[in-house]
């Protein structure tokens, strides 16, 4: 696994809880279902692209750094730290997906394998 897989995929778990709690604070708050929503979407995105890079593929890698960054504009209209600090972690996913989005599909092989199972496959 290329080290650019390997650290989106640290990423967008990172960015996944993070999005999760942000998502969480916003619903106890009036005024912030758009960004609540919009946290929920990259949480979702975040997971379903980590579990793609599980099975060595970057296929959705682009697709999530558009969708964080949309998340991180969203968070950084509020004036409230969660907010800030998913607004910067969702940055730091987008550019480790960009990142991993660019790397050639025969580099996404197993060197070293973030987990593998019995069959050897990257999961």
């Amino acid at each position: 696994m290329t080290q650019e897989l390997q650290r989106c995929i640290e990423s967008c778990t990172e960015c996944a809880e993070e999005c999760r709690v942000c998502a969480d604070i916003c619903a106890g708050m009036p005024g912030m279902e758009q960004c609540r929503a919009t946290c929920i979407e990259c949480a979702e995105t975040c997971e379903r692209t980590t579990n793609t890079m599980r099975e060595g593929s970057n296929a959705d890698c682009a697709q999530c750094a558009e969708v964080c960054d949309r998340c991180a504009e969203e968070c950084e209209k509020h004036d409230h730290e969660a907010m800030r600090q998913c607004a910067r972690v969702c940055r730091e996913c987008a550019e480790a997906c960009r990142a991993s989005a660019n790397t050639p599909a025969e580099s996404m092989e197993a060197d070293t394998p973030y987990e593998a199972g019995a069959t050897g496959r990257i999961l």
